[in-house]
Protein backbone atom coordinates (compact mmCIF):
# COMPACT_ATOMS: atom_id res chain seq x y z
CA UNK A 1 0.00 0.00 0.00
CA UNK A 2 1.42 3.41 -0.93
CA UNK A 3 1.89 5.76 1.99
CA UNK A 4 0.20 9.15 2.22
CA UNK A 5 3.56 10.83 1.60
CA UNK A 6 4.21 8.82 -1.55
CA UNK A 7 0.71 9.64 -2.84
CA UNK A 8 1.28 13.34 -2.15
CA UNK A 9 4.56 13.21 -4.09
CA UNK A 10 2.88 11.41 -6.96
CA UNK A 11 0.13 14.02 -7.15
CA UNK A 12 2.73 16.79 -6.90
CA UNK A 13 4.78 15.49 -9.82
CA UNK A 14 1.62 14.92 -11.84
CA UNK A 15 0.61 18.52 -11.13
CA UNK A 16 4.06 19.76 -12.17
CA UNK A 17 3.84 17.71 -15.36
CA UNK A 18 0.38 19.09 -16.13
CA UNK A 19 1.59 22.67 -15.52
CA UNK A 20 4.57 22.14 -17.84
CA UNK A 21 2.33 20.67 -20.51
CA UNK A 22 -0.16 23.54 -20.30
CA UNK A 23 2.64 26.13 -20.37
CA UNK A 24 4.85 24.54 -23.03
CA UNK A 25 3.90 27.05 -25.74
CA UNK A 26 4.41 29.75 -23.13
CA UNK A 27 7.98 28.63 -22.50
CA UNK A 28 8.72 28.56 -26.23
CA UNK A 29 7.38 32.11 -26.66
CA UNK A 30 9.48 33.34 -23.74
CA UNK A 31 12.62 31.70 -25.12
CA UNK A 32 11.96 33.29 -28.52
CA UNK A 33 11.50 36.73 -26.92
CA UNK A 34 14.77 36.38 -25.00
CA UNK A 35 16.62 35.61 -28.23
CA UNK A 36 14.97 38.29 -30.39
CA UNK A 37 14.14 41.22 -28.07
CA UNK A 38 17.33 43.05 -26.99
CA UNK A 39 15.55 44.61 -24.01
CA UNK A 40 14.88 41.12 -22.61
CA UNK A 41 18.06 39.27 -23.50
CA UNK A 42 18.65 39.07 -19.73
CA UNK A 43 15.49 37.00 -19.40
CA UNK A 44 17.36 33.74 -19.90
CA UNK A 45 19.23 34.42 -16.65
CA UNK A 46 16.16 35.16 -14.53
CA UNK A 47 15.10 31.49 -14.03
CA UNK A 48 18.69 30.74 -13.00
CA UNK A 49 18.51 33.56 -10.44
CA UNK A 50 15.24 32.04 -9.20
CA UNK A 51 16.96 28.70 -8.65
CA UNK A 52 19.91 30.43 -6.94
CA UNK A 53 17.63 32.35 -4.55
CA UNK A 54 15.80 29.16 -3.61
CA UNK A 55 19.12 27.38 -3.09
CA UNK A 56 20.46 30.14 -0.84
CA UNK A 57 17.35 29.85 1.35
CA UNK A 58 17.28 26.02 1.28
CA UNK A 59 17.93 25.63 5.02
CA UNK A 60 14.65 27.42 5.82
CA UNK A 61 12.58 25.51 3.26
CA UNK A 62 9.99 24.23 3.62
CA UNK A 63 8.65 26.38 6.45
CA UNK A 64 8.46 24.46 9.76
CA UNK A 65 5.00 23.06 10.48
CA UNK A 66 3.72 24.00 7.05
CA UNK A 67 0.96 21.91 5.53
CA UNK A 68 -0.88 21.85 2.17
CA UNK A 69 -3.31 24.73 1.82
CA UNK A 70 -6.55 25.16 -0.19
CA UNK A 71 -4.89 28.30 -1.53
CA UNK A 72 -2.90 25.98 -3.75
CA UNK A 73 -6.01 25.01 -5.68
CA UNK A 74 -7.18 28.63 -5.86
CA UNK A 75 -3.84 29.93 -7.16
CA UNK A 76 -3.53 27.07 -9.65
CA UNK A 77 -7.04 27.73 -10.91
CA UNK A 78 -6.22 31.44 -11.24
CA UNK A 79 -3.13 30.52 -13.25
CA UNK A 80 -5.20 28.37 -15.62
CA UNK A 81 -7.70 31.23 -16.05
CA UNK A 82 -4.89 33.69 -16.84
CA UNK A 83 -3.43 31.20 -19.32
CA UNK A 84 -6.77 30.74 -21.07
CA UNK A 85 -7.56 34.48 -21.06
CA UNK A 86 -4.15 35.30 -22.48
CA UNK A 87 -4.44 32.81 -25.29
CA UNK A 88 -7.99 33.81 -26.22
CA UNK A 89 -7.17 37.54 -26.19
CA UNK A 90 -3.69 37.27 -27.68
CA UNK A 91 -2.22 39.12 -24.69
CA UNK A 92 1.09 37.33 -24.20
CA UNK A 93 1.83 39.21 -20.98
CA UNK A 94 -1.33 37.87 -19.32
CA UNK A 95 -0.58 34.38 -20.60
CA UNK A 96 2.99 34.43 -19.31
CA UNK A 97 2.05 35.86 -15.89
CA UNK A 98 0.03 32.66 -15.43
CA UNK A 99 3.36 30.91 -14.78
CA UNK A 100 3.74 32.77 -11.48
CA UNK A 101 0.29 31.72 -10.33
CA UNK A 102 0.90 28.09 -11.33
CA UNK A 103 4.20 28.00 -9.43
CA UNK A 104 2.59 29.65 -6.40
CA UNK A 105 -0.28 27.18 -6.51
CA UNK A 106 2.06 24.19 -6.65
CA UNK A 107 4.05 25.49 -3.67
CA UNK A 108 1.00 26.29 -1.55
CA UNK A 109 -0.77 23.08 -2.53
CA UNK A 110 2.17 20.78 -1.76
CA UNK A 111 3.98 22.54 1.12
CA UNK A 112 1.75 25.39 2.32
CA UNK A 113 1.36 29.15 2.53
CA UNK A 114 4.27 29.50 4.96
CA UNK A 115 6.66 28.16 2.35
CA UNK A 116 4.98 30.30 -0.30
CA UNK A 117 5.67 33.40 1.81
CA UNK A 118 9.33 32.38 2.06
CA UNK A 119 9.46 32.05 -1.73
CA UNK A 120 7.51 35.19 -2.60
CA UNK A 121 10.57 37.17 -3.67
CA UNK A 122 12.04 34.51 -6.01
CA UNK A 123 8.61 33.93 -7.57
CA UNK A 124 7.91 37.65 -8.07
CA UNK A 125 11.43 38.11 -9.46
CA UNK A 126 10.35 35.93 -12.38
CA UNK A 127 8.39 38.97 -13.61
CA UNK A 128 11.68 40.32 -14.98
CA UNK A 129 11.77 37.50 -17.55
CA UNK A 130 8.38 38.50 -19.01
CA UNK A 131 8.35 41.22 -21.70
CA UNK A 132 6.10 44.19 -20.97
CA UNK A 133 2.98 44.66 -23.10
CA UNK A 134 3.87 46.44 -26.34
CA UNK A 135 1.69 49.46 -25.48
CA UNK A 136 3.38 49.93 -22.09
CA UNK A 137 6.82 49.35 -23.62
CA UNK A 138 6.22 52.13 -26.16
CA UNK A 139 4.76 54.41 -23.49
CA UNK A 140 8.10 54.17 -21.67
CA UNK A 141 10.40 54.16 -24.71
CA UNK A 142 9.00 57.27 -26.43
CA UNK A 143 9.62 59.75 -23.57
CA UNK A 144 12.99 58.13 -22.91
CA UNK A 145 13.95 58.91 -26.52
CA UNK A 146 13.30 62.62 -25.95
CA UNK A 147 15.13 62.65 -22.61
CA UNK A 148 18.15 60.88 -24.12
CA UNK A 149 18.30 63.22 -27.13
CA UNK A 150 17.96 66.37 -25.02
CA UNK A 151 20.43 65.21 -22.40
CA UNK A 152 23.05 64.13 -24.95
CA UNK A 153 22.72 67.48 -26.75
CA UNK A 154 23.31 69.37 -23.53
CA UNK A 155 26.40 67.26 -22.77
CA UNK A 156 27.78 68.01 -26.24
CA UNK A 157 27.08 71.73 -25.78
CA UNK A 158 28.94 71.66 -22.46
CA UNK A 159 31.94 70.21 -24.34
CA UNK A 160 31.77 73.11 -26.82
CA UNK A 161 30.81 70.85 -29.71
CA UNK A 162 28.47 72.55 -32.22
CA UNK A 163 25.13 70.77 -32.01
CA UNK A 164 21.55 71.38 -33.09
CA UNK A 165 18.70 69.18 -31.90
CA UNK A 166 15.58 68.76 -33.96
CA UNK A 167 13.21 66.56 -31.95
CA UNK A 168 15.00 63.26 -31.49
CA UNK A 169 17.60 64.03 -34.18
CA UNK A 170 20.95 65.48 -33.13
CA UNK A 171 22.78 67.40 -35.88
CA UNK A 172 26.58 67.63 -35.59
CA UNK A 173 29.12 69.17 -38.01
CA UNK A 174 29.77 65.91 -39.89
CA UNK A 175 26.91 63.64 -38.90
CA UNK A 176 23.31 63.53 -37.73
CA UNK A 177 22.26 61.06 -35.04
CA UNK A 178 18.71 59.81 -34.81
CA UNK A 179 17.73 58.65 -31.32
CA UNK A 180 15.36 55.81 -32.21
CA UNK A 181 13.54 53.50 -29.79
CA UNK A 182 16.50 51.12 -29.73
CA UNK A 183 18.61 54.04 -28.45
CA UNK A 184 16.07 55.19 -25.87
CA UNK A 185 17.91 53.31 -23.12
CA UNK A 186 14.96 51.14 -22.16
CA UNK A 187 16.99 48.00 -22.92
CA UNK A 188 19.61 48.80 -20.30
CA UNK A 189 16.93 50.21 -17.98
CA UNK A 190 15.06 46.89 -17.74
CA UNK A 191 18.29 44.92 -17.22
CA UNK A 192 19.67 47.34 -14.65
CA UNK A 193 16.39 47.38 -12.75
CA UNK A 194 16.50 43.58 -12.53
CA UNK A 195 20.07 43.81 -11.24
CA UNK A 196 19.34 46.58 -8.71
CA UNK A 197 16.38 44.68 -7.23
CA UNK A 198 18.51 41.55 -6.89
CA UNK A 199 21.43 43.47 -5.33
CA UNK A 200 19.04 45.11 -2.86
CA UNK A 201 17.71 41.71 -1.80
CA UNK A 202 21.08 40.00 -1.50
CA UNK A 203 22.64 42.93 0.38
CA UNK A 204 19.83 42.81 2.96
CA UNK A 205 19.10 46.52 2.68
CA UNK A 206 15.45 47.04 3.56
CA UNK A 207 13.02 49.88 4.14
CA UNK A 208 13.29 53.20 2.36
CA UNK A 209 17.06 52.80 1.63
CA UNK A 210 16.32 49.49 -0.08
CA UNK A 211 13.56 51.01 -2.21
CA UNK A 212 15.83 53.91 -3.17
CA UNK A 213 18.64 51.53 -4.10
CA UNK A 214 16.32 49.40 -6.25
CA UNK A 215 14.88 52.45 -8.02
CA UNK A 216 18.30 54.08 -8.48
CA UNK A 217 18.62 51.93 -11.60
CA UNK A 218 16.23 54.32 -13.37
CA UNK A 219 18.27 57.58 -13.15
CA UNK A 220 21.53 55.63 -13.54
CA UNK A 221 20.30 54.00 -16.76
CA UNK A 222 18.99 57.32 -18.13
CA UNK A 223 22.24 59.15 -17.35
CA UNK A 224 24.37 56.34 -18.76
CA UNK A 225 22.40 56.36 -22.00
CA UNK A 226 22.82 60.13 -22.33
CA UNK A 227 26.56 59.73 -21.97
CA UNK A 228 26.58 56.88 -24.50
CA UNK A 229 24.80 58.95 -27.15
CA UNK A 230 27.01 61.95 -26.39
CA UNK A 231 30.08 59.71 -26.75
CA UNK A 232 28.87 58.44 -30.11
CA UNK A 233 28.31 62.06 -31.11
CA UNK A 234 31.86 63.01 -30.11
CA UNK A 235 33.29 60.15 -32.16
CA UNK A 236 31.01 60.99 -35.07
CA UNK A 237 32.05 64.65 -35.05
CA UNK A 238 35.64 63.50 -35.58
CA UNK A 239 34.98 60.66 -37.97
CA UNK A 240 31.42 59.61 -38.95
CA UNK A 241 32.54 56.00 -39.44
CA UNK A 242 33.43 55.75 -35.76
CA UNK A 243 29.77 56.32 -34.83
CA UNK A 244 28.60 53.23 -36.67
CA UNK A 245 28.99 49.49 -36.52
CA UNK A 246 31.30 47.99 -33.92
CA UNK A 247 32.04 51.23 -32.08
CA UNK A 248 28.32 51.97 -31.68
CA UNK A 249 27.70 48.51 -30.22
CA UNK A 250 30.87 48.55 -28.11
CA UNK A 251 29.93 51.89 -26.56
CA UNK A 252 26.68 50.35 -25.37
CA UNK A 253 28.50 47.58 -23.49
CA UNK A 254 31.00 50.02 -21.98
CA UNK A 255 28.28 52.34 -20.70
CA UNK A 256 26.25 49.40 -19.34
CA UNK A 257 29.33 48.28 -17.41
CA UNK A 258 29.73 51.83 -16.12
CA UNK A 259 26.10 51.87 -14.95
CA UNK A 260 26.52 48.48 -13.30
CA UNK A 261 29.57 49.68 -11.37
CA UNK A 262 27.67 52.79 -10.26
CA UNK A 263 24.90 50.57 -8.89
CA UNK A 264 27.42 48.45 -7.02
CA UNK A 265 28.98 51.60 -5.59
CA UNK A 266 25.58 52.88 -4.43
CA UNK A 267 24.82 49.54 -2.79
CA UNK A 268 28.14 49.63 -0.96
CA UNK A 269 27.60 53.25 0.11
CA UNK A 270 24.07 52.69 1.41
CA UNK A 271 25.13 49.46 3.12
CA UNK A 272 27.92 51.27 4.96
CA UNK A 273 25.47 53.72 6.51
CA UNK A 274 22.78 51.25 7.44
CA UNK A 275 22.85 47.95 9.29
CA UNK A 276 21.54 45.27 6.95
CA UNK A 277 18.03 44.11 7.77
CA UNK A 278 17.13 40.46 8.23
CA UNK A 279 16.22 38.87 4.94
CA UNK A 280 12.58 37.78 5.04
Amino acid sequence: MPTAQSRDRLFFFLAVGAALLLSWDNFKKLASDWMTLPAYSHGVLVPLVFVLLVYLDRERLPAPGDRPSPWGLFLTGTGVLFLAAGRLSGLFFVEQVSLLFLISGLVAGYWGTGTLRRLRFPILYLLFMIPLPYILFNALAVPLQGIAAKGASEVLEMLQIPVFREGNIIHLPHISLGVVKACSGIQSLVSLLAISVLVTKLSGIGGIPGVLLALSAIPVAVLANMLRIAGVGILGSWNPKLAEGFFHLFSGWVVFLFAFLVLMGLARLIGSFRRPSRVA
